[in-house]
């Protein structure tokens, strides 16, 4: 089941297992943070070699002077990052666990290229394991330069406390509306609280016109996670759908056979599923209760191995789609950007599950050192960082997400790209389904029109949740 929103859209997050992060220090130089108790710092490598160089984004790091400084977290030799993440929790364990692994792959590439203008990245794992937020923001108040390439499930209650102590962010994700207008941030996603990236319902739309007039949509009864998955609704019924039955079943589900069958019950076809985390358990309640709506959408964290099992694995399920604003894995050696980062993942963290948390948490670090190498050694700061990255025009980190036009800090009305693919779950594999995406753009589907602008009464309504 699914428990949060994805920052990228309001859509959901997804666990792929239990990963524990290991020092690995036989053999190996290393460089160990030095944070408060609680924050696990993460190995960094110095013995493997990379050009610093990344397909479509150019040269992010290398060698440099470094050099003394008064900026919180930025040392002479070290520049100290926090990571968060939700991976120590007992509801979900391993939520967001990607994070801190792709974190730790990138700063091992960069590092071996020199780090940024000669300081090594040091990751400082701030596992917030779903209700320690606040404290997590808290401690990297304390040690770390800024936050990037993460994210926490229940996020409204770290952003005051990051504001006030000037922590700035490059989001993975985020989900509340509080998180989304923060201040001393750029999400590299664009995302607001008043349009929506929402084509792939128009799509689907398109593709069964009779099915979405009777639409099943929902989420879990929580305000981090209600709204954005009440901006989802407005933006589906904006494509054509009509919601006839939207559930808020609560965090912990043990049973999804109540849910499905009220899908059922109100003769739902095109679904859009509450369920938040784990699509097998509901698959299996809809096979139980013999419910064959049209179609099932899900969110662009389903695009993972566990999911196409579940669905191989059982033929009675009507057509399982996928959208996604993430480049495919499965097509990553049509795009150099993505093939270089399931390259270092592979080097870097061996063993370790790929999926598109990965590519969040990549175009952020990409975005990240793009932005500090250009402030050079002696004017590493908050505001250089985040300046430089708010300027940044036709963002798609070398191809990993579908481009944004312009980035622009959170609080400055950022705008969502437009574009999207569609994926299918099948026996054989996820499979990109040029048909359905309709694509205007390299394997993207772009129309200005999948952007939909929220009335100020639904905003009202979405602040009200």
């Amino acid at each position: 089941m699914r428990l949060l929103a994805d920052g990228r859209v309001g859509l959901r997050r997804t666990v792929l297992g239990i990963v524990t992060a290991t020092a690995m220090l036989a053999g190996t130089s290393v460089a160990l943070s030095s944070s408060p108790a609680g924050a696990s710092a993460f190995r960094t490598l110095s013995a493997a070699t990379s050009s610093g160089v990344w397909p479509g984004v150019g040269k992010i790091c290398e060698p440099g002077s470094g050099g003394a400084s008064s900026v919180r977290g930025v040392g002479s030799k070290n520049i100290n990052i926090a990571v968060f993440n939700d991976a120590a929790n007992t509801y979900i364990p391993g939520l967001e666990v990607e994070f801190p692994e792709q974190a730790t792959a990138f700063a091992d590439w960069c590092n071996a290229a020199g780090g940024i203008d000669g300081r090594k990245i040091v990751i400082d794992n701030r596992d917030a394991a779903l209700f320690n937020a606040a404290q997590e923001a808290t401690a990297a108040c304390q040690s770390d330069f800024m936050a990037v390439g993460g994210g926490m499930a229940l996020d409204q209650s770290t952003v005051p406390i990051r504001e006030k102590c000037g922590l700035g962010q490059i989001s993975g994700y985020v989900v509340s509306n509080a998180a989304d207008l923060a201040t001393d941030q750029v999400d590299p996603s664009g995302l607001n609280t008043d349009s929506i990236s929402a084509g792939w319902f128009g799509a689907m739309t398109r593709a069964y016109p009779k099915a979405v007039k009777v639409a099943g949509m929902g989420g879990s009864d929580t305000p981090s996670v209600l709204q954005p998955e009440t901006k989802l609704e407005f933006g589906a019924e904006a494509q054509g759908w009509h919601v006839a039955d939207f559930l808020e079943p609560a965090e912990a589900v043990e049973n999804w056979a109540p849910y499905v069958e009220d899908y059922q019950s109100k003769g739902v076809e095109a679904l859009w599923p509450a369920d938040t985390a784990n699509f097998t358990p509901f698959a299996q309640a809809m096979t139980t209760a013999g419910y064959h709506p049209a179609f099932v959408l899900l969110a662009e964290n389903f695009a993972n191995t566990q999911t196409q099992q579940a669905v191989a694995a059982d033929p009675e399920l009507p057509p399982v789609y996928v959208e996604t604003q993430w480049w495919p894995l499965a097509m990553a050696s049509q795009n150099p950007s993505t093939e270089e980062l399931v390259t270092i993942m592979h080097k870097y963290t061996k063993g370790d599950a790929i999926d598109f948390d990965d590519e969040e948490g990549a175009e952020s670090w990409l975005l990240w050192a793009k932005a500090a190498s250009a402030c050079g050694a002696s004017n590493l700061t908050v505001t250089c960082v985040l300046n430089h990255a708010a300027a940044t025009t036709n963002w798609d980190a070398g191809g990993i997400e579908s481009p944004i036009a312009k980035l622009t800090l959170s609080n400055d009305n950022p705008q969502p790209s437009p574009c999207y693919a569609m994926l299918q779950l099948t026996a054989k594999g996820i499979v990109y389904d040029k048909k359905l995406t309709d694509p205007t753009q390299s394997i993207w589907n772009c129309n200005p029109k999948n952007v939909v602008q929220l009335t100020a009464a639904q905003q009202a309504q979405i602040n009200a949740l």
